[in-house]
């Protein structure tokens, strides 16, 4: 390795192909699909660039009822694909429209998104809150929720695998996306993304996900047993947003603090659960 340069670059045909690659370099391979990632972040260990954009893992399609979506596939491949407008009220929509601005949504792709997992990210949250699983290829092939994904060491799971798709649940009901950036497209200070179904008047089932605080997004059962068997209106929304600020775990950073996180992580979800009742219930 000479100055941080890459010496090679491939061109992966399958699956197969890249895993082979990724062995040959022994953790100095890098892939490429978005390459967002890349740009920002230190290439000084990367020998070696696998370009798995022509492996046929750029599609979004309806699958049992939920929707599945390729790892390649980009944040504006989804955001315009019927399939992902369909999806419990267009939600996935909503979620890309909140990511960054147009030109790095055509570069960006939701397996570089949910490898990367940045703290700040918009979809983390989003894909936690969905129930969201995905499929990749190593040694063997492994499946498993997102959210249990981030529960332990993904980023050494993905050294020597390659994520293959993401597929999403269907859901009776609805949700909504909340966050706060300093601008429309910045990254995010605080997000939440919040699910209802509701039935006879009644919440039936709640998911309830809080990110950028400044950790990854992660559901909060209390909050959403806190929901289930009530009925929606001002009053729960204001219990569960003072149940928010009490219990959300928040930190402090060079962008926002603690005591202001809190504040505002409680506003979201108020705001998120509204958007979501009405949804719900039309």
């Amino acid at each position: 390795m000479d100055g941080g340069r890459i010496h090679r670059f491939h061109v992966a045909r399958d699956v197969e192909e890249a895993l082979s690659l990724l062995s040959a370099y022994g953790g100095k391979g890098a892939l490429l699909a978005g390459g967002v990632d890349l740009l920002r972040g230190p290439l000084a260990r990367v020998e070696g660039l696998i370009d798995i954009t022509r492996m046929g893992l750029s599609s979004v399609a309806e699958a049992r009822g939920g929707v599945t979506v390729g790892a390649t596939s980009t944040l504006t491949q989804i955001l315009e694909s019927p399939a992902a407008r369909r999806y419990v009220r267009g939600i996935l929509v909503e979620v890309m429209r909140a990511v960054a601005v147009p030109p790095l949504r055509n570069m960006a792709t939701l397996g570089g998104a949910l490898v990367s997992a940045h703290p700040w990210a918009d979809l983390p949250t989003a894909l936690v809150a969905l129930g969201a699983e995905a499929r990749w290829r190593g040694e063997k092939e492994g499946k498993a929720p997102v959210e249990d994904l981030y529960r332990g060491e993904f980023r050494k799971t993905f050294r020597t695998a390659v994520l293959i798709e993401v597929s999403l649940p269907p859901w009776d009901g609805a949700f909504a996306y909340e966050k706060v950036g300093r601008t429309r497209y910045d990254i995010a200070l605080v997000n939440a993304c919040c699910g209802l179904g509701i039935e006879d008047g009644t919440i039936r089932w709640a998911r309830v996900a809080v990110g950028a605080r400044p950790d990854r997004g992660e559901r909060l059962p209390e909050i959403e047993a806190a929901l289930v068997g009530r009925e929606p209106g001002e009053k729960l929304w204001t219990e569960i947003q003072e149940l928010v600020e009490a219990r959300v775990e928040v930190g402090d950073d060079r962008r926002a603090g603690r005591a202001w996180r809190r504040k505002t992580a409680g506003v979201l979800v108020r705001r998120a659960l509204i958007r979501a009742a009405r949804g719900a219930a039309a």
